[in-house]
């Protein structure tokens, strides 16, 4: 038996591609300079677009995120 499965989230070519492009905007914010600051802020965002898409993904395969919120389910 064979098993397939879809891509979740950025692929590695649109990570590299936003990491690069975050990267380049956070560096001209900072003087054209690849400062730590710079790396990890454009690092961050790379991390947020990824985690938005795999939420979308999971919303369209009808996977519900987040707790349930009814009386009694987390110890109320």
């Amino acid at each position: 038996m064979k098993t397939e499965y879809a891509p979740l989230g950025l692929g590695e070519q649109e990570l590299r591609e936003a990491f690069e492009e975050e990267l380049l905007l956070a560096m001209r914010a900072e003087g054209g300079v690849p400062t730590v600051h710079a790396i990890a802020h454009s690092f961050a965002r790379v991390l947020e677009f990824d985690h938005l898409r795999i939420a979308s993904q999971l919303a369209t395969a009808g996977v519900r995120l987040g707790r349930d919120r009814s009386p009694g389910t987390d110890g109320d």
